[in-house]
């Protein structure tokens, strides 16, 4: 649960997509701009998690991360590369990823909602289509 709430914060840093509902064929760009607003939301979220209970659980290297971000510094990991680790730790996402698009849909569909709570954090806003292009082409 810490790490989603890592990877929500640092995705939040990161920047946003589209919607999850959204169907779009087109490829997310790796790199988006991130408006003052989110950055802003980025390092409050950050802070409170530090703050929080969670915060006494957090290992060396998601507290500097978080501390990081707190403090108004961009996160230096690739965005995707983040996104891809996630998914990469549901069991069925190298089969998925291999087939087509209603091969993956099907799989995160039959995703119980803890399995999607952390996926959906770190990619708020993005169209499930988007992220299977993304991560098709890493």
């Amino acid at each position: 649960m810490r790490m989603a709430a890592v990877s929500a914060v640092a995705a939040l840093s990161l920047g946003t997509g589209a919607g999850l509902a959204q169907a779009s064929s087109a490829p997310v760009a790796a790199t988006q701009p991130v408006s003052v607003a989110e950055q802003a939301e980025a390092r409050q979220l950050a802070r409170a998690v530090l703050d929080g209970s969670q915060g006494g659980r957090l290992s060396d290297v998601e507290r500097a991360e978080l501390e990081r971000i707190a403090a108004g510094e961009a996160a230096t990991a690739s965005r995707w590369k983040a996104i891809k680790e996630a998914f990469s730790k549901v069991s069925g996402f190298g089969k998925a990823i291999a087939g087509k698009y209603s091969d993956f849909k099907a799989w995160y569909d039959g995703l119980s909602w803890w399995q999607k709570a952390p996926l959906r954090a770190i990619t708020p806003g993005m169209a499930l289509l988007d992220i299977y292009n993304m991560l098709r082409g890493m």
